[in-house]
């Protein structure tokens, strides 16, 4: 088997996979930006770096001759409009989810490389408000620009599989947690403060969420990856399961006997927030084969222990 190209490899979700597939003895290939600050991504000589981003099709082009994968991981992409409005937020939504995706598919035709198979990253936001647990089949309702820049990106990839010569999947995971997930997130937020002892402003923690455990994730995009037959597939990752904000706030409260430090109600609930953001994986398990493994007591344990651990430290972007 040839290697694997991931783009966005030094963030939270790619560098995990880059670290699994050097664990199973894969060879590895990443595209970074110039500028990125790469300090999650793993040292090894099993990974090689190729820069150039996805608005630069000239580069996209000689990365893929040079490193000859055959798949493709797509986990890069712009996310600040998912919490940050404007027209700038906004339109740099669109350039990087929706034209970066273009360029990715256009440099992966032209350059002659006989892939197998691209998975692209979604998530459960695309669904918005609708009604949940969220099945594929059901029409999206996205709450910022950043979710319908997703969703764009979704029917795009399945409008084109019939002229691409791989398969081309969608995967919509749900809320994502683990070892080495930026600060800018509820989960590793909260435990630092409570580590630092730190009082931790919440909303209310009304809102429902579905949480699930990086490596449940690395597995289903791998699965997704080498499953064959899935193109044009639109696949939920998800646990089918959603505590609130505030039980989950609570357990870790208890975990690091700091619940004193939980302070519900000083946020107020951010406009236009999912209240119930839940998913029906059972696509995943049908086509995949796969199906969650980590409770989410033991992968908030284990998180908790990475962040104890101290090597935190410069994975806050």
């Amino acid at each position: 088997m040839s290697g694997v190209l991931i783009t966005g490899g030094s963030g939270f979700i790619g560098s995990h996979v880059a670290r699994r597939l050097v664990s199973e003895g894969q060879e590895v290939h990443v595209l970074l930006r110039r500028d990125t600050n790469a300090v999650r991504l793993e040292h090894s000589p099993q990974v090689q770096r190729w820069i150039g981003g996805l608005d630069d099709i000239a580069a996209l082009e000689a990365c893929l001759k040079g490193a000859q994968p055959d798949r493709i991981i797509h986990c890069a992409g712009d996310h600040r409009a998912r919490r940050t409005t404007g027209w700038e937020p906004a339109r740099e939504a669109y350039r990087i989810n929706v034209d970066g995706l273009v360029n990715l598919l256009e440099a992966a035709c032209s350059s002659g490389v006989p892939l197998r198979s691209l998975v692209r990253l979604g998530g459960l936001e695309e669904y918005g408000n609708g009604p949940a647990p969220f099945v594929e089949t059901q029409r999206e309702s996205p709450r910022s620009a950043y979710s319908a820049s997703q969703v764009a990106g979704t029917h795009l990839l399945q409008a084109m599989q019939p002229a691409l010569p791989f398969d081309a999947v969608t995967l919509r995971p749900t809320l994502i947690y683990g070892p080495a997930q930026s600060t800018d997130f509820m989960i590793p937020a909260l435990i630092e403060a409570l580590l630092a002892g730190r009082p931790f402003p919440l909303t209310t923690g009304r809102q429902r969420r579905d949480l699930l455990h990086i490596d449940d994730l690395v597995t289903a995009i791998l699965a997704a990856s080498t499953a064959g037959e899935v193109g044009g597939e639109v696949i939920n990752i998800a646990t089918g399961e959603a505590p609130s904000i505030r039980a989950v706030a609570r357990t870790i409260g208890r975990m690091l006997g700091r619940p004193d430090l939980l302070k519900f109600g000083e946020l107020p609930d951010r406009p236009n927030d999912i209240v119930d953001l839940r998913g029906d994986a059972s696509k995943a398990e049908r086509l995949l084969s796969w199906r969650p493994t980590i409770p989410l007591v033991r992968g908030l344990w284990q998180t908790i222990e990475w962040h104890r651990s101290g090597v935190s430290a410069g994975c806050a972007a």
